[in-house]
């Protein structure tokens, strides 16, 4: 049973009429009346009754008709939630950000996406670099914004727009006044830095800038997390070098200064898979690209 056939059988039961049937189809009558014997003779079961003057639905006719239209209208809402999930107006969306991310350019990137596609069901997590690799990697998140270089060839990164890392010191260090600071300044301090696994290449940064500065960085302590370095940082345990936005977070007991001279640089980047990608994913891309593009063009090296 072909659906074209429920279709002809429902204008001819709504006309009860074969020429106004077939005018409105747009096909000839006799090829209307052959289709719906057609469908009767499939069926077993006569649908309509037919005189030189008049056509009538049959008692199953009748209830065949309202049956059908029930399933005309479920094919025609599949074909539309079908048509929607290809154009990724509807589905669900993985996405793993580093803290600097949202406070960054994140926020407007996913009110525009949501604007665009409010059917759309957003999963956030927050991970660190290293970690977001090893989700993209496993198919646990679709979409990764974090902190280049880095070392996967299955990615394609998209850069963002970065931010200058600022120096957090306790609210009580004789320093705390200065708005400028040179690195040589904090020789004599101790030092809390992410773990080098987690950025590697910035990592390597601080500590090459502080030996040119002139010493030797004394690293106290390691931690993920930009929070968890400035809490330290509160707690009078060290200096710490923090994304340049973690000003606005509100957090007690500590004092920022910028760098005078060069000062290292954060990176920021959308991370997604070379292969696979769902319309959805491909959607929030264009989004990704229309706002918070350094250059449309750039796109960093993964090996």
């Amino acid at each position: 049973m072909e659906l074209h056939s429920l279709r002809y059988f429902v204008a001819v039961a709504e006309e009860l009429h074969f020429g106004r049937a077939a005018t409105r189809l747009h096909i000839t009558q006799p090829a209307l009346s052959r289709q719906i014997r057609g469908l009767e003779a499939e069926l077993g079961i006569e649908l309509l009754k037919r005189t030189k003057r008049t056509v009538e639905l049959t008692e199953a006719g009748a209830t065949f008709l309202v049956e059908v239209r029930k399933a005309l209208q479920q094919v025609e809402s599949a074909i539309h939630m079908a048509q929607r999930v290809a154009r990724g107006e509807i589905g669900a969306l993985r996405i793993a950000f580093t803290a600097s991310a949202m406070h960054t350019v994140l926020p407007k990137i996913l009110k525009q996406f949501r604007d665009r596609y409010p059917k759309v069901t957003l999963e956030m997590t927050e991970l660190c670099t290293l970690d977001q690799v090893d989700a993209l990697r496993t198919e646990i998140v679709d979409v990764g914004f974090l902190h280049p270089p880095i070392e996967a060839p299955f990615l394609k990164l998209y850069a963002l727009q970065g931010e200058k890392l600022i120096v957090a010191l306790p609210q009580t260090h004789p320093l705390a006044r200065q708005q400028h600071l040179s690195l040589k300044a904090l020789a004599a301090e101790s030092f809390i830095l992410h773990p080098r696994y987690e950025g590697p290449i910035l990592y390597d940064q601080i500590v090459t800038l502080c030996r040119n500065a002139g010493f030797e960085p004394d690293i106290v302590h390691e931690a993920v997390k930009n929070q968890t370095r400035v809490g330290l940082v509160a707690a009078g345990l060290g200096v710490a070098f923090v994304p340049e936005s973690l000003q606005s977070s509100g957090l007690t007991g500590v004092a920022y200064c910028t760098l005078v001279g060069e000062s290292p640089d954060l990176q920021l980047a959308a991370a997604w898979r070379q292969q696979g990608g769902s319309p959805v994913a491909e959607g929030f891309l264009q989004v990704v690209r229309q706002i918070g593009s350094v250059n449309a063009k750039q796109v960093f090296a993964t090996d």
